[in-house]
This record gives structure tokens, sequence and C-alpha cells, in this order.
């Protein structure tokens, strides 16, 4: 007995209703959350969960069926067997937890006889190793102990009947078999001396139970290798049929599809010289093939470490994997292998997991290639899973990935909006200071933003999934309130002590008419200062008209506060009337005549308001001085120094 109730896997979640009863136990998925992504292909923790209570009959003295099981799954580990997570015991109840599986019995009528022909071959192998490496026998090989993974892959199961073949004799069968498929035991079992060749009996069963009303024609071989299970796998005599490693070698498991599905399982054990010409030609050789069988079958193992690693590969295989097959792009430009809808279904889920393995290789390899990919992840595909992972390597110390990784983040701001990809509060800080005759008559766009929206083709791919909003976040709102400080202004700018001005970005400036700039010659642009109930008009026109005569000036004598105030409302005043600052540049303006140019006073509205000075009297002083510079000023030196400044400034 393993694990008690704390053995429970942090953060299960088990459904409540089975999606399979057997005689032993129930079968459930659940979920994990918060948990390791590879549990699941979906990368959303799901695994599979066995219940099962203790069982009568002399086999289940020790341990109950499920129990035994479990402890099997755990000591005989191959990539064909069903992969064990943990175990424990709540209560009366035991439960299993493993990769997430699902009866092969749910799924054989949507499998292509290519895919049949690749989970005979992983059975087949589960077999061998338990025959000659574990010396077991299993005893019980037939579709109810078989289930399929994820991504379409046969996994061995049903080991509660395993034993040694040294304990395999015709009384343990017997106990067995009130349990066993009737179809896969030999009416003739208790009668055999040797009992070590139940399972090639069972197996040659399996073949014709899975090929039922199939085409022979559909497969290469498989009429031949019915026959050879019929004649040799259940055969009269024991010891004439074959061992199971034997049956490998059948011409059935060795044509072109099924070869390259073994060349890719067993990478690591070929040269670099066969390696290279391998993956030199794969892709020719598989579009002979279904593509979705193709992907269903082999997606997992071209995007496989050992793969992606290999340099061929990653030049000759890699990049027409990762982007997907589009009828929109040109002529000069290399297709995809997969279509759009096949590349959702089985390969969008391989390269999510890509995304969260720490291998520098991988992940420039995906950064390299996102751009052609990113449009196939949906909205909360891309915030949820692809983004965190993006964020997480620019904190990396290799400055290549971390460039890398910033160009893919730029290619998710136009899909997730710059509020997701960066964060933060956001505010309108430029403004387009171009002139308006450059914008397009049809789409109201300037040309430049056409430009750069026609190169950035991500929106015009289909997304089946709905806008994923990750952000509650007004913009409008907070585009009121922000508070920004800015340079002072030119008008007055220069009495504001470091207030902050609150800034409105008014957008339809942006889309006012060339001729409602405002220009130098305004003659009816007037200055309003308001200082409590006080109001003063200055016109340019009056002004202007005024100034060959004598030039009168009204000073008001305020405190330092409220002129301070008024500077400031004629600085947002002045601001509001600018629309671009190349409204100023005088190659901008329209041309006038010379006599209104010398009429005009251009800096009448810029006068300064001077607080009249206390009046003191100065000696008489010779009017022949030179009043030639203005800073040819002598005081005389019989005034008191402290004199005229109203303050003591020895104190």
């Amino acid at each position: 007995m393993m694990g008690n109730d704390t053995s429970q896997l942090n953060g299960l979640e088990i459904e409540e209703k089975a999606i399979d009863v057997t005689d032993f136990w129930s079968h459930y998925q659940a979920t994990i959350k918060d948990s390791c992504r590879y549990f699941s292909l979906k990368c959303d923790g799901s695994v599979s969960v066995f219940k099962g209570q203790a069982a009568l009959g002399p086999l289940w003295a020790v341990s109950s069926p499920l129990e035994k099981f479990s402890n099997n799954l755990l000591k005989y580990r191959h990539p064909c067997i069903i992969r064990y997570i943990t175990a424990w015991q709540q209560k009366s109840t035991y439960h299993l937890a493993t990769e997430f599986v699902q009866p092969l019995s749910y799924v054989l009528s949507s499998q292509t006889p290519l895919q049949i022909c690749i989970g005979l071959n992983n059975i087949l192998r589960a077999l061998v190793f338990l025959h000659e490496q574990a010396g077991m026998s299993h005893n019980n090989v037939s579709i109810s102990a078989i289930y399929v993974t994820g991504d379409g892959q046969w996994k061995l199961g049903g080991l509660q009947y395993l034993c040694l073949f040294s304990e395999l004799i015709p009384g343990y069968l017997k106990q067995a078999r009130i349990h066993r498929y009737d179809k896969a035991v030999d009416p003739n079992e208790d009668s055999y001396e040797i009992t070590t060749k139940v399972d090639q009996y069972a197996f040659a069963a399996l073949v014709e139970d899975v090929f039922k009303g199939r085409n022979d024609e559909e497969v290469p071989h498989l009429k031949e290798f019915k026959k050879y299970c019929r004649d040799c796998l259940q055969h009269n005599e024991p010891d004439r049929r074959p061992d199971l490693a034997e049956v490998l070698q059948h011409s059935f498991f060795n044509h072109e599809f099924i070869s390259i599905y073994k060349f890719l399982n067993f990478l690591p054990l070929k040269s670099d010289e066969e390696k290279s010409e391998f993956f030199s030609n794969i892709l020719d050789s598989l579009k002979c093939y279904d593509e979705e069988t193709v992907a269903k079958q082999l997606g997992g193992l071209l995007l496989s470490r050992l793969t992606m690693l290999d340099p061929t590969a990653r030049k000759d295989v890699i990049p027409y994997i990762l982007k997907p097959k589009n009828e929109r792009l040109q002529n000069t430009e290399q297709l995809g292998f997969f279509s759009l809808s096949v590349y959702k279904e089985h390969v969008k889920s391989r390269i999510m997991q890509l995304f969260a393995v720490r291998d520098n290789q991988i992940r420039m390899l995906l950064l390299t290639h996102f751009a052609t990919f990113v449009h196939v992840f949906s909205h909360e595909e891309l915030s949820l899973h692809i983004l965190p992972e993006l964020l997480l390597g620019i904190k990396d110390i290799d400055d290549n990935l971390v460039a890398a990784t910033l160009i893919c983040l730029s290619e998710l701001v136009p899909i997730l909006g710059a509020d997701t990809v960066i964060g933060g509060k956001r505010s309108k800080l430029f403004t387009d200071g171009r002139p308006n005759s450059k914008t397009n008559l049809t789409t109201g766009k300037p040309q430049d933003d056409l430009l750069f929206l026609s190169k950035k083709s991500l929106r015009d791919y289909h997304c089946s999934e709905d806008v994923y909003e990750n952000s509650s976040i007004n913009t409008s709102e907070y585009e009121k309130t922000i508070v920004l400080n800015e340079r002072p202004s030119p008008v007055g700018g220069e009495s504001v002590d470091e207030e902050v001005v609150l800034m409105k970005c008014n957008k339809n400036n942006l889309a006012d008419s060339e001729d409602d700039w405002s220009d130098w010659d305004n003659t009816n642009r007037q200055l309003t200062i308001a200082s409590n109930n006080t109001e003063t008009h200055l016109d340019k026109e009056e002004s202007a008209n005024s100034k060959e005569s004598s030039i009168s000036t009204t000073t008001y004598i305020l405190d330092t506060a409220s002129r301070t105030t008024i500077l400031q409302k004629a600085a947002l005043e002045a601001k509001k009337n600018i629309v671009d600052i190349s409204e100023l540049d005088i190659k901008n303006q329209k041309p006038e005549n010379k006599r209104t140019r010398e009429e005009i006073d251009f800096f009448a509205d810029m006068m300064p308001v001077i607080e009249k000075p206390t009046v003191v009297n100065i000696a008489h002083r010779d009017i022949s001085q030179d009043f030639s510079s203005k800073l040819n000023f002598i005081p005389d030196q019989e005034l008191d120094e402290n004199e005229g400044w109203g303050e003591n400034w020895n104190e």
C-alpha cells in the first residue's frame, strides 16, 4: 500500500462522472491546478485518476487489482506503458493518478489504419520489454488493456495480471480467466505444458479486433500480417509460436511511414550522417500521407528536443513545421507543411509546451519563427501562456535572447494591445505633426501608418476564439485624470513655480483641416486675463493701429500669487490655439504683402506687465552724458546704497 490521505496531489480536482467503469475500478478525468504542464498535452494539468476498492478472489488476497496495477506501473517504466504519477489510499478507496489517457475503445473508430499500425507497434514494443527485459508475462492483452494519450499514442495498461514466467502455471491462468478477455484465451490453454506463449495468442486476437471492418489495402502488407497472426501467433502448438521480438521484423512494421516513426523514436542511437540524410528528405516523404495522421502521430516527434537541436532539422524541417500553411501568402514565400486547421488541432499545443522549456536553443528557435505562428493562438492563450513566458525571457542574462524576446513582444502589441503587453497606465504624449494633406482619403489614416500596418499582417489572420480581455482598466478614464509635469509654456511660462499642469489630449485637433491653422497674421486673436472680477482685453489690431501714435499702458499692481495664476491661464489659452509646433516655422506661413508686415506688431500680446516702481528723487545729472548704451549707468556716489530698495538689506 502506497501513500495515505496526505499523498493526494495539491490542487487536484476530480470530475464527478466516471468515463469508464470496469470490474475493478472507475476511470475519472482530473486536473491539477498550478502543476507541471507536461502531465497533459493541452498544458492544463489534465491527468487520469483510477479509483478502486478491494476485490474478492485468490489473486487479490494481498493487494487489490488497482493496487497491483499501480505497483507494476511504478516498477516497470517504458515509453509505451502508461506513465505513473502517484497513488494514495483514502479511507477504503485506492487512488492511482497517471498521465492523461482514455480507453482505446472510445477512440478506435476515429483511428486511421496508419494510426492503428503505429499503435500496434507500440503495444508490441511494450510486450517485448516485459518479456525480454523484465521476464514477465502480461496475460491480459486486449482492447480493454490499451489506452490512448492526448497526442494519439497507444499505451499498454491492465497490468493487474502481470507475473513472472516462472509463476505462470495453469493454476494461475485458471484463477485469472474469469476476468480475462474470452477471445484472447486459447481454448486449449489448460492442456498445454508450455504456458509462456499466452501473450502471442492474445496479440493475434487484438490485431483482428482493431482491424475489423477495415480495408486490407489501406496499410501495406496488412493482409499478409493478418494471415501471419492466424497461422503463427495462434498456432495449435505453443512451442511453434514465434517470440514477439520476431514479430517486429515483419514487413507490416517496416513500411516507409512506420520506419520514419521508428527513426524519430530512436534518434539518439543514430549517427550524424544518418540524421543528416534523414532530415533532408523527410518532408518530401511525408507529403504522400494524410497530414492529420502525420500531425497526430509524428507532430510530437518532429518537435521533440532532440529533433530541434539537430542542425539539419533546424534548417530543413523545423521552419516548415512551425509555419502553418496559408493560401494568402505570395508565390515567392514558402508555404508551411500543415494546414491551419490541422495546425491548431495538433501542433499548437506542442508549441505551448515548448515555451515552458528552459532551454536556450529551443527558445531562440521559437523566437526566430514567432511571427509565422503567433496568429494561430487565441487572445486568451497568448495572454495566459505565451506572454508570461516571453516576459520571463527578457530577464535572462543572454543579450541575444533578450533582443529576440523584445522583437516578439512587439509582435504581440497589435494583437493584445500595449496595455496588456507592457502593463501600467499610458497616455498620449506624442502628436502627429504631419500636414493633413498626406492623409489617405479612403481610410482617413496617414499614408505612413498604412505602410506600417501593411507589414503587420497579424490582424489579417482569422482567429476562431473570442478576444480575451486581460485588463479591466478604462483607458479613457485614466487619460482624463493623468497628471504630467510639462515644460513651461513660452507665454508666461517663466513665472510658473514648478506647479503641475493638468493636460487633456484634444484628439479633434489632429482632424482639423489646414485652413483652420492659426497664423501669425491673425488680427482677431485676443488675450483674456481674468483676476477676480476684472477682465482686460488687448486687441492686437487696435494695438497695431496706435503704435505710431502714443502708446498708453495700464499697469496693474498685483501680488505675486495672483500674477502667477493669471500667467498660467494665459499660457494654457495660448497653447489651445496652437495645433502643432510646426506652424511656428516661418516656412509654413502664408505669403503677405510687405506693407502689412510693417504695420502689425507681432509681439504686442507679449508685452510684459511691469509693476510701477516707487518714485525716488535722484539728483540732477548732466544730460550730455552718453546714453548710447543701456548698461552705461553709474549711480550717484552721494546716494545711500540702501535707499530705493524698499527694505533694509543690512538687517
